[in-house]
């Protein structure tokens, strides 16, 4: 990986190069956005690193410029703010650094961001006319939800920047929670009695599922009910403090399929063709489109500006074989939750792995709940 790290004139991440030396990383230390630009132009870097600000140039900002020109650039931005709302970086991370932390995540999100960067996913998503938004008010709404003074007051601000979106929240509310004949129009009101995990599902869902491609043999709505399926059984299975983040890769994790069945319509016809249903297809896909939804949804995450741990998610729920390094988390509940809830067996080795064979008849219960 090579690391371009962008300073300021007070050496801000002085201690930070330092580490990385130590480390024995590939590394660029430049002072300045002229010294920057011209770095980015004679270089090739697989991570940028920038202050907070750089020649009074605020850091995202700057981070805007790199992802229009460098897409494939993993942003690291060092903030006072970790949770930016409208932060364009996969990580951000707040001073006083911990920079044996930061070395650390660039090591492990090495393998992925290669995986997710190669020409011809970079060219698919380059060519493609007309592509999902990123879910814009859902990541207002995530990083406002992790500072502590936030009430239902501020989500419903968030909430009301779009009509159409605050219109399905009401609706939703009306419709699950019925308030007798006069329906519920306090959007305050509906946040409180949905609460803040089901809300944040139904602004996903919504943002995600408003782009909806014309392709034969495909349903928009299917998926959208598979995901919503997905994420609520792998938030179910984590952690507390994991639930959110489960719950948003649950969401995500088929996003590539709206994108790859869109880069050529006599390829997709001839993958519709051909496809088993029940399998996960993975090998035609590649085949036929060399490259498949999980690398394809993977790399659209990162010009989103989703973090790396999201995204591994995204890559890797087909491959739980590539799981078993780590402890059972969102990446491991989200590979198990599809599994389950496309109604195929999920991999021996792995349910060996992570002693689940006790509860694994009580996971597919609960899945087809969800269904």
């Amino acid at each position: 990986m090579k690391i371009l790290l962008i300073d300021n004139i007070d050496n801000q991440l002085l201690e930070l190069k330092q580490e990385l030396v130590r480390s024995r990383a590939k590394l660029a230390h430049v002072t300045g956005l002229n010294a920057a630009v011209s770095a980015l132009a004679q270089h090739k870097f697989n991570v940028v690193i920038c202050a907070a600000i750089v020649d009074n140039n605020d850091g995202n900002a700057i981070f805007e410029m790199v992802a229009k020109k460098f897409p494939a650039i993993v942003r690291i931005l060092i903030d006072d703010n970790e949770q930016k709302a409208q932060c364009i970086a996969h990580y951000c991370f707040a001073q006083p650094l911990e920079c044996k932390t930061i070395v650390s995540t660039i090591a492990q999100l090495a393998n992925n961001n290669q995986a997710i960067t190669k020409d011809i996913i970079v060219k698919t998503i380059a060519n493609i006319k007309v592509l999902p938004s990123p879910p814009k008010v859902y990541m207002q709404l995530n990083a406002a939800l992790k500072d502590r003074n936030t009430d239902s007051h501020k989500i419903a601000q968030i909430i009301q920047q779009d009509p159409a979106l605050t219109a399905k929240v009401l609706q939703f509310s009306n419709n699950t929670f019925p308030t007798g004949a006069k329906p519920m129009m306090d959007i305050d009101e509906a946040i409180t009695k949905m609460g803040v995990d089901t809300l944040c599902c139904i602004v996903m869902t919504a943002e995600l599922f408003a782009y909806n491609p014309k392709i034969k043999d495909f349903s928009i709505n299917d998926e959208q009910l598979h995901c919503l399926a997905t994420a609520k059984l792998a938030a179910s299975m984590v952690k507390s403090e994991l639930k959110q983040d489960a719950m948003i890769a649950g969401l995500l994790h088929d996003i590539g399929k709206v994108v790859l069945f869109e880069v050529n319509a006599k390829s997709t016809a001839l993958f519709f063709m051909h496809r088993i249903s029940g399998d996960n297809n993975i090998a035609l896909e590649n085949k036929i489109f060399a490259s498949d939804h999980c690398h394809v949804g993977g790399y659209l995450l990162h010009t989103w500006g989703f973090s790396y741990h999201i995204i591994e998610a995204v890559i890797l729920h087909h491959r739980p074989e590539k799981l078993l390094q780590k402890s059972f988390g969102v990446a491991q509940a989200v590979y198990l939750a599809n599994a389950l809830v496309h109604k195929q067996t999920p991999n021996e080795e792995f349910i060996s792995h992570y002693k689940l064979a006790s509860v694994i008849d009580a996971l597919t219960r609960r899945a087809e709940k969800f269904i």
